[in-house]
């Protein structure tokens, strides 16, 4: 008998994709399937390993991808093929999710499943929106509905509608009947927790029609109460600089570690798309006689730092040497470990670093590089009558392809933002995604970096003065 495979009933959460727990993470990164809802932010699913299966189990509102009955069999099929599966669904599995009929056929079928519970939107949109769905005082009950039927009594109470946009008119016909005024506060929340949310608030007796004005789209949650009111003080999502905004970075996980929380904490939607690996080179014994004789080391990279305790395992080998660092975030990875720099250039690329080199730095430069360097660093300092080599000490090799549903929601529905911290990677990303609905917004880092960003018809919007986080945040923001 064959291994028997397993299926994981996963709850992505409302949208934003930073609200999938870390259980549903772990699982959907093993994942050998993955059968996805429309509703699922396809940045959740680069959270996958390369070769994974992706199943576009999607419905619409006016139409249907997939039967409910062939999502059933799928489920089946792989898992009794030995398939670790991961059935992905928006919100929480069991909370209008069908989870439970789901689960239902997998028990009858013998095949083991697991339950990882997600944020459910009927809470999340609200929050997002800046309206708590209970408050002392004002609500102590919450009346959770699907479609545009309000049932339930009044006092005390939240009605909240999981719903599409067309059945809005009946909804809230449905809460006047329950005994709301047609001046109780209502709200909706279109693609609530997403980057392209929105927020729409009026009374039971005009919430209608203004969403038919302003053209509220589905996905939709309908909120009728008193808690509605208290947005005007507890609105939070849209006051951050870059909220509703989307951003992806291309850097390699060598050089956009903490990137992601920067800009997060900002407010933007954050899409990692690293279009570069970093392969460690194996040290030569060769490699430890340049060090010796070089008077300095010069680092251009938060790769080629992180690259270098390998090669020497003994800080003591470097007694003698000097340490330069191009700008200030690659001497900040030198401190993290353990190596103060004697001079830090004030960035962003080879060139500041060559104009500014101090008069009293003397002596023989080692440069410790990538195999993918323009060597410009080596010919601006030889022009200044200083002794260089430079030392590949890793490999820029190109990252796993761009999972097919990522690639397609961004060509469809785009980005605001692209960050690029090298010519590779503007254009590999450009290879990988050659036409857009709407062109983003380009963001780059050094000159070397432009010129090639433009060579393959990127428009460049943006240029950090700095090779870190903070210098592309301020670009951004000066932009935006």
């Amino acid at each position: 008998m064959g291994k028997k495979g397993k299926v994981w009933l996963v709850g992505a959460g409302p949208g934003d994709p930073g609200l999938i727990t870390q259980r549903g993470k772990e699982i959907l990164a093993r994942a050998d399937v993955v059968l996805y809802d429309r509703l699922v932010n396809p940045a959740i699913l680069l959270g996958t390993r390369s070769g994974v299966k992706f199943v576009d189990a999607g419905k619409a509102p006016r139409g249907v991808k997939m039967l409910q009955a062939e999502i059933h069999r799928q489920l089946i099929h792989y898992a009794k093929k030995g398939a670790s599966v991961v059935r992905l669904k928006g919100g929480d599995p069991f909370v209008f999710g069908r989870g439970g009929e789901e689960a239902e056929v997998l028990a009858k079928a013998g095949i083991p499943f697991e339950v990882i519970s997600g944020v459910t939107s009927g809470v999340a949109a609200p929050a997002y929106a800046g309206i708590p769905i209970t408050q002392r005082g004002l609500s102590t009950e919450v009346v959770f509905r699907i479609g545009n039927r309000a049932e339930g009594s009044v006092s005390g109470r939240t009605l909240v509608g999981y719903m599409t946009v067309e059945g809005l008119d009946d909804f809230l016909r449905g809460a006047i009947e329950l005994g709301f005024s047609r001046n109780t506060p209502a709200g909706v929340i279109s693609s609530g927790t997403c980057q392209n949310q929105r927020v729409l608030i009026g009374t039971v007796g005009t919430l209608a029609t203004s969403a038919k004005k302003n053209r509220i789209q589905a996905p939709a949650v309908v909120v009728v109460g008193s808690v509605v009111g208290l947005r005007k003080k507890l609105a939070w999502w849209g006051k951050r600089p870059l909220a509703g905004k989307r951003i992806v970075l291309t850097a390699s996980n060598h050089l956009r570690k903490g990137w992601r929380e920067v800009f997060e904490e900002n407010g933007a939607e954050v899409w990692e798309i690293p279009m570069t690996q970093i392969e460690v080179l194996p040290p030569q014994r060769e490699w430890i006689d340049k060090i010796h004789q070089a008077d300095w080391l010069i680092f251009t990279s938060a790769a080629g730092v992180r690259a270098f305790p390998a090669i020497v395992g003994d800080w003591r080998k470097i007694a003698r040497c000097n340490i330069a660092a191009v700008g200030k975030s690659t001497a900040d990875v030198l401190r993290s470990i353990g190596l103060e720099p004697d001079w830090v250039g004030r960035g962003p690329g080879s060139k500041e670093l060559a104009q500014g080199w101090p008069k009293w730095a003397k002596g023989k430069i080692l440069h410790l590089t990538g195999d993918s360097g323009s060597g410009d660093m080596a010919k601006l300092f030889q022009a200044k009558g200083f002794s260089v080599e430079s030392l590949v000490i890793y490999r820029n090799r190109e990252a796993r392809a761009i999972p097919v549903p990522v690639r397609k929601a961004l060509a469809r529905e785009g980005a605001d933002w692209v960050v690029f911290a090298s010519g590779t990677a503007a254009e590999r990303f450009r290879k990988a995604i050659p036409h857009w609905r709407s062109e983003p917004k380009v963001v780059v880092i050094g000159p070397a970096t432009v010129r090639a960003a433009q060579k393959v018809g990127w428009k460049v919007c943006a240029v950090a003065k700095e090779p870190s986080v903070a210098g592309v945040l301020s670009a951004i923001l000066k932009k935006s």
